[in-house]
């Protein structure tokens, strides 16, 4: 069979799940069960089903030769100069909320390791690199850690599974908070009384920027290839593939402190998105039903990671006298990514909403890189 049926198969897989995103009828379902679990399940069903062709050399070629590229055009618009506007107790509790996540993943693969394989240590890594950025990230660590789809496919369900339990209860306590400020002996946040933090214009995105951003980023990716090809192969980065993405992300990075840059990297958002659902897309046709039989124990291992990192953040909010609205928007940053934080934020105070957008973006800066020292101190332990 040629590439040309498979590849057809998958972007229309893809392209129906993002109409249907669309319809106000199932604007409920994908509340819930987002459209990354619908881009990685729906291609490994059809494909067990015989829809899809199993096995085809396609989807790992569509996986290395996609993914380094939406990395590089959903980077090139993080404003890192901008996140010092939420202040430094936000940034203060969005950094323990990544660290307590960090070091928990590592903890809980540890503490569960005798029902869990050899190689879990990756997803300790891939875990703590996805609730401190977002699923960009884990497709990254994926690719950097070489994680084998038996670790892999549970933790695309743990993921969204995790991720909206917490944010469900994050929402509930916002009940609750006046309480809980009296406990951790809060002190008013800043940001709630003026109008100077403002989230991330989004403009219009005309061809011409998208059409420039996309051949920036192939710059990148050309680049990076070209200095994978002569780094040196190990455990923790184990393919020029993982060197290449390890690569991108870094310079992707340091080119977006550019404001031009940054504008054309707005403009080019949608099709760093298009791309990384192409990408689960890939990875979901290579994976295997028989894979979810694991996802008990690492749904425990999620639970307890998010429950530890709550602890860890109320410990440090009480000492550093935070605001439960502070702590639950960097949580949700954390946990939940750019999408999600804002709405949780302004679930407590309509001025959190663009504090917890740039918290969430910080997170999608430093994911993967907190994801790849959590999977190396889990290995570590291991």
């Amino acid at each position: 069979m040629t590439a040309a049926l498979p590849l057809a198969g998958l972007l229309v897989l893809v392209a129906v799940l993002l109409a249907a995103n669309r319809l106000p009828a199932c604007r409920r379902v994908f509340r819930w069960l987002p459209i990354p679990l619908w881009c990685y399940a729906v291609p490994m069903i059809a494909v067990s089903f015989g829809w899809l062709p199993r096995g085809h050399p396609v989807y790992r070629s569509v996986t290395d030769g996609l993914l380094p590229l939406a990395l590089a055009l959903l980077l090139l618009g993080v404003d890192l100069p901008s996140v010092a506007r939420a202040g430094s107790r936000a940034l203060a509790a969005a950094l323990v909320g990544a660290c307590g996540i960090a070091v928990a993943s590592a903890g809980w693969v540890w503490l569960l390791r005798a029902q869990l394989p050899a190689e879990a240590w990756k997803g300790a890594g891939a875990l703590a690199g996805t609730w401190t950025g977002g699923s960009a990230n884990l497709l990254a660590l994926r690719t950097l850690l070489d994680i084998p789809e038996t670790i892999f496919a549970p933790l695309i369900v743990v993921d969204a599974m995790v991720a909206y339990s917490w944010m469900a209860l994050l929402v509930a306590a916002s009940g609750y908070q006046d309480r809980v400020d009296r406990w951790l002996r809060a002190r008013p946040v800043q940001a709630l009384t003026r109008a100077d933090i403002v989230s991330r214009p989004i403009p219009t995105t005309p061809a011409r920027d998208q059409a420039v951003a996309l051949v920036v980023a192939l710059g990148l990716v050309g680049v990076a290839r070209g200095i994978a090809g002569f780094a040196p192969i190990g455990p923790i980065v184990s393919s020029p593939h993982g060197w290449t993405v390890l690569l991108v992300t870094t310079a992707a990075l340091g080119v977006s402190l550019s404001p031009s840059v940054r504008r054309l990297g707005v403009s080019g958002d949608s099709l760093g998105y298009l791309c990384l659902y192409v990408v689960l897309a890939a990875i979901g046709a290579q994976g295997n039903l028989e894979a979810l039989r694991s996802a008990p124990v690492w749904a425990l291992i999620g639970f307890g990671i998010v429950l530890t990192h709550g602890v860890i953040l109320l410990a440090a909010a009480r000492l550093l006298r935070l605001p439960l609205s502070l702590v639950a928007t960097a949580s949700q940053a954390n946990v939940g990514g750019v999408v999600s934080a804002p709405l949780v934020g302004a679930v407590y105070h309509h001025a959190l909403a663009p504090v917890g957008l740039l918290l969430a973006m910080a997170g999608n800066a430093l994911g993967t890189y907190l994801g790849w020292l959590s999977a190396t101190f889990c290995r570590w332990l291991l």
